[in-house]
């Protein structure tokens, strides 16, 4: 004799059964582990951070004090500047709920923070090795680069410094780049692809702010680093270059740290009979 059950179950690729609340998980993270930003407790010259804080030191090779990452950060001034890069959705696809994005602005007061709002928008699916804007990555699968949607802005207890020791004599500590944490609403679902985050920031004072970019210590850059800036007045793209400080030191891709939260898509809901 069979006897039908009634049970249902919900299946999901890669994780554990997801139950009918599912609470938001990280589903990718841009530099590991997240954030990409701290090089330590302790700056390269051996000052202590602020108690229960990191610094972000923007970083020289292992071994070489001749030369460094000059750019502590690149403007993301909703109004004049934007960043973007890029990420891979695995299968069988992702519900990206909130983006967190990281950023600075010098000379701001410790609290709170000056972040007013953030905008973004999700481009693809893209061509593998396209960039926005080119032939194969015109489509836009979510957002706008006028709807605030920032949620939240918290302290990430990092503070971004130039290099302390290179090239000599290298650059003074401080505490005048305090880099937040900015939450940001998404709301989509997207099928496995290539994709590009894009996103921009605005400050209560109106004032230039920055996006810090990954930290390594010891690596100026890594292969495969390829962040993007859009300049609003040219409606122009442009690759994130550190050309380091010497001048002469060689010219390093960047890449900008962001962590993707959300649910994975269930395959499907399955009826089953047992015998």
């Amino acid at each position: 004799m069979k006897t039908r059950l009634g049970a249902i179950f919900l299946i999901a690729v890669g994780c554990a059964a997801l139950p009918a609340a599912a609470q938001d998980v990280l589903l990718y993270s841009n530099g590991t582990p997240p954030p990409q930003l701290s090089s330590g407790p302790t700056t390269d010259s051996g000052v202590a951070a602020p108690v229960g804080t990191n610094w972000s030191e923007c970083q020289h090779p292992t071994g070489d004090t001749t030369q460094a990452n000059t750019s502590a950060g690149s403007t993301v001034q909703n109004t004049t500047f934007r960043v973007a890069d890029d990420f891979t959705v695995g299968a069988p696809g992702w519900t990206a709920n909130f983006v967190d994005i990281y950023a600075y602005q010098t000379g701001s007061p410790a609290t709170p923070s000056p972040f007013a709002t953030a905008v973004a928008r999700i481009w693809g699916p893209c061509t593998p090795g396209t960039t926005p804007g080119d032939a194969g990555c015109t489509a836009i699968a979510f957002g706008d680069v006028t709807t605030n949607r920032l949620v939240s802005s918290t302290d990430a207890t990092l503070f971004r410094l130039f290099n302390t020791v290179a090239p000599p004599p290298g650059t003074a500590p401080g505490t005048t780049r305090k880099i937040w944490r900015n939450h940001i609403s998404l709301g989509v679902t997207l099928t496995p692809g290539y994709y590009w985050l894009e996103y921009g920031t605005t400050v209560t004072n109106a004032g230039v702010h920055f996006a810090p970019t990954i930290t390594v210590p010891g690596i100026r850059g890594l292969p495969g680093w390829n962040a993007r800036q859009f300049a609003v007045a040219g409606g122009t793209w442009a690759a994130v270059i550190d050309v380091g400080n010497p001048a002469t030191a060689p010219d390093f891709p960047q890449d900008f740290p962001f962590e993707i939260y959300g649910v994975f898509v269930p395959v499907e809901l399955m009826t089953f009979e047992v015998k």
